[in-house]
């Protein structure tokens, strides 16, 4: 017989039971309120993200980056609308439908598109990754007849860069390409994305905050399958501002078109105001190749020619600058009253210091020679004693104070600053004192001294204005998009050289008969009726004794370099220029009739032709 439990013992089991399920109901309830919590208070930002962003899409605007123009308003670079095929990868939902549509149409491989795929899941989410620019209308018109079956596409009109003058101030002007991982990580790339266009080098490089202008955006309302239902807020983007040059087209164009030589470079400023009237790199290249994208053949061309067309030798040439540099010398001398200009020294064609020879150009010898004559004919005997006089460290000094040895400040990025050589300089690189020869071969603008084309132009423009040593500029002024002037340039004194009144005279008179004089070495840069000033120059580029070849049976490596300085100071319309033709001989022969040219074109004359020296 079954013992039934008391009354007492029943009411305590339901009790022990409904407590147990009291307490499971109240931690539930508690787990459930602390889940709420954090769903509620924690975590309802991000989800009101994710749902705005189901809903919400942040377009950007690109902004359309500022033109180039030339001193009369002629474009050099501009810009015209591009489509850019574009993935969102966050909203990408069928990539293998992507990929077998749209590969054909953009020619192509199916492994190359889903290598860009794979590549665009690294940027952040919701925003758009170039897979294909600059598209032809067909490629078009083709994309967007399947762009309804895919979400996560996006097709972009964005602006391409143009330069319709072609190679016309190519280094100057300078490239723009797809921004790199590298500038991106750089704190002052505040703003770029993946994809986004920046300058490379020259004036693209130097001026992007100015050209880059500020990119917009659009809020757009999108369905689940990505499509636009409306517009929610906008901000419209702000162009980049453009940058008018100091340079006429025509004229560098001109100047371009008369430099035969393979390489070299050619400055012009004007000598008042440092303002650039023509800048010279030969050989060049065309911008347009660079825009929007320069292939891997076409870059493999450019960066193996042995001339180095993407070079900038206006600003990173580093050239003995020759018997140009007897200017300095002859400065030099006066100044610190090593000479008179009476002060005669005898040239026999050579002169022996230490064991060595040192030759003058001129084998039979100048004679008894003072210094006016000495510069305009260039005897190299004279500045060897005038050298031994002054001693490498005053001559480095007035190298520096005429603007050598240092960059000029025209404002282009990588501008390189020579080299003036002094015994500390030498003691410090090489562990050696500095010796009585290689004070001559300065003297004479050659050794370790090196200088670029326009500090030489920059150096000739102090002899035209009268001592003074301007901050050339290229950049004349930069325009807003809303028609303000931001820039207007003013010329910028760096210092006067401390030259007298009757030295700066005399100097200017020598350099005057180089080219007036029958003997002068720059008679061939006559042009009548303009009082032309000039100083020519030839470098070696390799160490002879002597030479037994005429120039033209010499390999082209091993010619000399043609160095020439001239200036115009005497009209309202004044020039300085520099010109350094590389291997291309003696500097009278080859680069004088080159500058007579240039100056008769500039002051619209005709050209008198090549006269017998």
């Amino acid at each position: 017989m079954t013992t039934l439990p008391s009354r007492n013992n029943l009411d305590d089991y339901f009790s022990r039971r409904i407590w147990i399920a009291s307490a499971v109901a109240l931690v539930f309830m508690g787990l459930l309120s602390v889940k709420l919590w954090h769903l509620q208070m924690i975590q309802s930002e991000s989800y009101n993200e994710m749902s705005d962003n189901n809903r919400v899409r942040l377009m950007r605007m690109p902004s359309t980056r500022g033109r180039i123009l030339d001193s009369r308003g002629r474009v050099l670079a501009e810009n015209t609308p591009s489509f850019t095929l574009s993935i969102v990868p966050s909203e990408l939902d069928r990539p293998q439908k992507l990929i077998q549509t749209y590969a054909p149409i953009l020619g192509v491989t199916q492994e190359r598109m889903r290598g860009i795929i794979e590549r665009s899941r690294t940027i952040p989410k919701f925003m758009n990754y170039p897979i294909k620019k600059n598209m032809s209308l067909e490629e078009v018109s083709l994309v967007k007849a399947h762009a309804t079956d895919l979400r996560g596409v996006a097709l972009e009109i964005k602006p391409l860069r143009l330069y319709p003058a072609q190679d016309t101030l190519c280094h100057a002007i300078g490239t723009v390409g797809e921004i790199s991982q590298e500038e991106l990580a750089k704190t002052s790339r505040v703003g770029y994305r993946t994809g986004d266009i920046v300058g490379k080098n020259g004036l693209e490089k130097e001026y992007e905050s100015y050209l880059k202008g500020e990119e917009g955006w659009e809020q757009l309302e999108i369905d689940a399958k990505g499509r636009t239902l409306s517009t929610l807020s906008r901000k419209p983007p702000r162009n980049g501002a453009d940058l008018f040059l100091t340079v006429d087209a025509a004229f560098q164009k001109y100047v371009e078109d008369v430099f035969i030589h393979r390489a070299g470079s050619v400055v012009a400023v004007d000598p008042d105001t440092g303002r650039i009237l023509a800048m010279v790199s030969k050989p060049s290249f065309d911008l347009g190749l660079f825009s929007p994208s320069i292939t891997e053949r076409q870059w493999k061309t450019l960066n193996s020619d042995p001339l180095h067309p993407l070079e900038n030798r206006s600003i990173r040439g580093q050239y003995s600058p020759g018997s140009t540099f007897k200017i300095v010398t002859a400065a030099a001398g006066l100044a610190e009253h090593a000479i008179t200009p009476d002060r005669a020294f005898t040239c026999k064609g050579q002169l022996e210091l230490g064991g060595q020879v040192f030759r003058c150009w001129n084998a039979y010898g100048h004679g008894k020679v003072s210094l006016h004559r000495a510069i305009v004919e260039s005897c190299d005997i004279y500045f060897y004693e005038l050298g031994l006089k002054l001693g490498a460290d005053r001559m480095a000094k007035y190298a520096s104070l005429f603007g050598l040895g240092t960059p000029s400040g025209v404002g282009l990025p990588q501008e390189l600053p020579g080299l003036i050589p002094t015994s500390a300089w030498k003691m410090r690189t090489y562990g050696d004192s500095w010796k009585d020869g290689e004070t001559l071969t300065v003297a004479i603008g050659q050794g370790y001294l090196v200088c670029t084309p326009i500090q030489l132009a920059m150096m000739t423009a102090v002899m035209a204005n009268g001592g003074k040593l301007l901050k050339p500029a290229i950049v004349k002024q930069i325009v807003g998009p809303d028609g303000f002037v931001v820039f207007d340039h003013s010329p910028v004194v760096r210092w006067d050289i401390p030259l007298e009144p009757k030295d700066l005279s005399l100097l200017q008179s020598a350099l005057s008969d180089v080219v007036a004089d029958n003997k002068g070495t720059g008679r061939r840069c006559r042009v009548p009726g303009i009082n032309i000033k000039a100083k020519t120059g030839t470098t070696q580029v390799i160490r002879v004794k002597q030479r037994t070849k005429e120039e033209d049976q010499i390999p082209y490596h091993e010619r000399t370099h043609a160095m020439f300085v001239a200036y115009v100071n005497d009209r309202p319309q004044k020039i300085a220029l520099a010109i350094i033709v590389e291997h291309g001989g003696g500097g009278g022969a080859s680069a004088g009739p080159l500058a007579r040219k240039i100056i008769a074109r500039y002051y619209g004359v005709p050209d008198p032709g090549d006269s017998e020296e």
